[in-house]
């Protein structure tokens, strides 16, 4: 009886993830995109690390911007809302003013399907503009500017 030498191996392979929960038989990403009309990604685990990855392409079109946008005072800090109507953003940016100044400043990056942010990093007394962005590949949707009075 022969024996193989003893060497490592790894079995290295990818599988796809459908959520969607339809029979994909030897279907790629960009198909399960094609067919569902989907925002062209879907995530793919490595047998070996089990680390997840999302591949993406680009965007058709700009997400949908952004509506409701909503903000109340909790806790000494502005707590904003809003109503995601895009299926196609890759993340959210938050951004504010202080009311009268020229330029927005970045508050915070959020992932997609984000609906809430609460700022904590305000200052009592000053009032401040607010918008957020659904953002991907294409473009921006800009929400409607909401005016916070922090007391």
């Amino acid at each position: 009886m022969r024996h193989r030498p003893s060497r490592p191996f790894a079995l290295i392979f990818t599988v796809l993830l459908a959520a969607c929960g339809a029979d994909h038989k030897g279907t790629d990403a960009a198909t399960h995109a094609g067919t569902h009309g989907g925002g062209g990604t879907a995530d793919t685990t490595t047998a070996t690390t089990g680390e997840t990855t999302t591949p993406t392409t680009t965007a058709a079109e700009p997400p949908a911007a952004p509506t409701e946008l909503a903000g109340s005072i909790v806790d000494g800090g502005v707590h904003l809302t809003w109503k995601d109507v895009s299926d196609n953003e890759d993340n959210f940016v938050v951004e504010n003013k202080a009311e009268g100044d020229a330029e927005f400043s970045v508050v915070i990056e959020l992932p997609f399907d984000s609906i809430t942010y609460h700022d904590t990093a305000v200052v009592a007394g000053t009032s401040y503009v607010y918008r957020v962005k659904a953002v991907n590949a294409a473009g921006e949707g800009v929400s409607a500017e909401l005016s916070v009075q922090v007391p």
